[in-house]
């Protein structure tokens, strides 16, 4: 199974190789998917016939990207997404079924109302005739059926501003829900899911694809109900009036049916394409942006320009191919029907000659002649929104059917007290003890979280094969403090990683008080520990607020506290607002400095047994990484600490320091041992060698 590793192995941004990886995007391919790719076309090979004679080397590998490229189109399975679309939608069971007979109404109500036309033109046709001689009588006739017409069309418009109000409850639930289902989801999967995809091509399922999942439900739903209603009542009538003319246009509806058929088969792996283009822009788009200090930095705007170009040109081509074909509907079907309206007056004429079908009767017949069309063309319409909203929606599901991390962890933490008879017993107190309650055949047992960690022979790779630790073996005692010293990608982020179990060991184990973590459930697991990453990362919000991630419910007296064990406290005073100060995106109001001191009271008001800092202090100066490191000491007396580090100084109080290199432990001691030792660590800390 192929993993990522995340980044915080390689802070480095090599923003050359990204930009070459990104500049076609028919380049950005998914590994695994190639290699499948490749699987599959070997069979292609032995077919001769379509494998052209002394084809080169350069020509074959064209011929097997345009043959994926032409897999990667096809859609996938269009009717499971309209199932489970449909699910959403029928929750509301009772505004569709109110929805439903509104339309229906509106629809028979305009379609009879334009019947009223009929006896106005036998009035009209007996008064040119001269067969009808009262005038007056004439022209009450002839109001009183336009104002029933008149009255009706009203009644119908009516009914349609109605349903459609409706269908918007209905529309506005479904996203809702979907949405909602769509980011719960997520917050469930796995890192390695998210390493795999860019932020903005995650975003494109929750804008662009959700959006059009909206226009389907809202408006196209309801206007495939009307569409198909009105054809079958307009087709009906003409039937009724003259079942030898509407023969002739049975021809031009199979002819329409036709070219809605070969047309929309054509468009919908254009529009699944589309939908995949418009993800690749918004994916580029947003990292780019987040990353446009260093892009000016080292001037690459017109690198990062012919780039986006090459995304949006392909965008481009994807969407006017699609539109090219669909728009071949339009003129095909107005050709139809104006062909077909021609051969039916001939016809028509002829019936009328003859004395088989008044005048009044063929004026109307020839009226609905010509808007039979329309609901069949709108039909074809609706049809193609409908297989670009089904693309979205398949690609919402996609997400929605990928498996959330595994948890099989029965072991829980809990807070323990000492009742009357002195035993232990639960409380949700925050005065109680944390304790991990394991399960037991007849029961459970109850261990006291002391934060004792023993990695045991631990091999881990994000990808099959190549191995990132190999056979680590690290013992903390409660209250210890582990250093791991080593260059970029040497494996020290990777440990602290599984601890937490955000990736799950290939061999050995990790033990935990005596536990292994895998039995211990996750949140659980997370919730003992506190983490401060090398990348500061603050909300949108207060910064009382974004120190309270470590404590939800912790008091203002306690956040406060937290700030002044972090050295954060002094520089919030100085704010405007103090700790109400909010914080804008991507806290662009303070220094990056002052963001890692909050991310540091965050962890600090946690008030964790474990605590584990990946480059806690990189972000700031050596003034205040000194400030940090006193507060640190309070911060870590009677925990357990893991801490990488590039600068050497701040782990020379360490009991134990982990020397590693190509995901092995080649040195482990104390500072003075490792000093006296004279080997890799002794060649950092003296600047004899630098780490990379």
């Amino acid at each position: 199974m192929s993993k990522t590793p995340l980044n915080e192995e390689n802070k480095e941004l090599e923003l050359t190789e990204e930009v070459t990886k990104e500049t076609s995007a028919e380049e950005a391919k998914d590994e695994e998917k190639g290699k499948k790719g490749r699987k599959k076309k070997k069979p292609a090979r032995e077919k001769k016939s379509k494998i052209p004679e002394n084809e080169t080397e350069e020509e074959r590998k064209e011929r097997e990207k345009k043959e994926e490229e032409k897999k990667k189109k096809k859609p996938k399975d269009i009717k499971q997404a309209t199932k489970r679309l449909i699910k959403y939608i029928t929750k509301y069971k009772v505004l569709l079924v109110v929805v439903a007979v509104l339309v229906v109404l509106t629809t028979v109500v305009s379609v009879l109302s334009s019947l009223a036309m009929l006896p106005v033109y036998d009035v009209l046709e007996g008064v040119i005739s001269g067969t009808d001689t009262n005038g007056e009588e004439a022209m009450k006739t002839i109001a009183k059926w336009l104002i029933i017409m008149v009255a009706g069309y009203a009644l119908s418009a009516a009914l349609g501003v109605l349903y459609q109000r409706l269908m918007l409850h209905v529309s506005s639930y479904t996203l809702m829900n979907m949405r909602r289902d769509l980011f719960n989801h997520i917050q469930g999967l796995p890192l390695e899911f998210f390493d795999k995809r860019k932020t903005g091509e995650i975003m494109s399922r929750f804008t662009n694809d959700i959006n059009r999942v909206s226009d389907l439900v809202s408006s196209n739903f309801p206007t495939l109900i009307s569409s198909v209603i009105q054809a079958v009542m307009t087709i009906t009538i003409m039937i009724i009036f003259s079942w030898k003319l509407t023969l002739t246009i049975t021809v031009a509806i199979i002819l329409m049916f036709t070219v809605v058929i070969v047309i929309t088969s054509k468009c919908s792996p254009l529009f699944k394409a589309q939908q995949k283009a418009v993800g690749e822009v918004n994916g580029y788009t947003e990292e780019y942006i987040k990353g446009i200090k260093v892009v000016k930095l080292f001037c690459y705007e017109d690198k990062t320009k012919e780039s986006f170009s090459v995304l949006n040109e392909n965008y481009r081509k994807i969407g006017v191919k699609a539109n090219i074909i669909g728009g071949f509907m339009a003129p095909l079907m107005s050709m139809i029907t104006r062909v077909n309206y021609a051969i039916v007056v001939v016809l028509g004429a002829t019936l009328v000659l003859n004395g088989e079908m008044s005048v009044a009767t063929l004026i109307t017949y020839l009226d609905k002649s010509k808007s039979y069309a329309s609901p069949i063309a709108s039909i074809a319409s609706t049809y193609s929104s409908l297989v670009s909203a089904l693309a979205g929606a398949e690609r919402v599901f996609e997400i929605l059917d990928t498996p959330n991390e595994t948890d099989e962890g029965k072991t829980t933490l809990v807070r323990l007290i000492k009742n009357a008879l002195g035993e232990d017993e639960e409380t949700d107190a925050e005065e109680g003890r944390y304790a991990w309650k394991v399960p037991e055949n007849d029961g459970h047992r109850y261990v006291d979280l002391k934060g004792n960690i023993e990695v045991k022979d631990v091999t881990f790779a994000y990808i099959e094969g190549t191995d990132v630790i190999k056979n680590i073996n690290v013992n903390a005692k409660s209250g210890q403090k582990v250093a791991f010293v080593g260059s970029t990608g040497a494996g020290k982020t990777t440990i602290t990683n599984l601890i937490n179990r955000f990736y799950e060991i290939d061999r050995g184990e990790i033990i935990y008080d005596g536990i292994n973590i895998k039995d211990i459930r996750k949140d659980d697991l997370r919730h003992s520990m506190a983490m401060v990453l090398q990348d500061t990362k603050l909300f949108t919000g207060t910064i009382a607020d974004n120190i309270r991630y470590g404590k939800l419910d912790a008091t203002d007296e306690e956040v406060i506290e937290a700030a002044k064990l972090a050295n954060a406290h002094s520089f919030i005073e100085k704010l405007p607002d103090g700790y109400e100060t909010e914080i804008r995106a991507d806290a662009v109001n303070i220094s990056t400095g002052q963001a890692q001191l909050i991310n540091i009271a965050r962890a600090a008001i946690a008030g964790s047994p474990l605590l584990i800092l990946d480059e806690a202090t990189s972000s700031v100066d050596t003034r205040t990484e000194r400030l940090i490191e006193k507060g640190m000491d309070a911060l870590m007396e009677d925990r357990t600490v893991f801490v990488i580090a590039h600068r050497l100084s701040t782990v020379r109080n360490s009991e134990n320091i982990v020397v590693l290199e190509k995901g092995e432990i080649i040195e482990e001691g104390n500072h003075q041992t490792l000093i006296d030792k004279g080997g890799k660590y002794y060649q950092l800390y003296t600047g004899t060698f630098e780490m990379e």
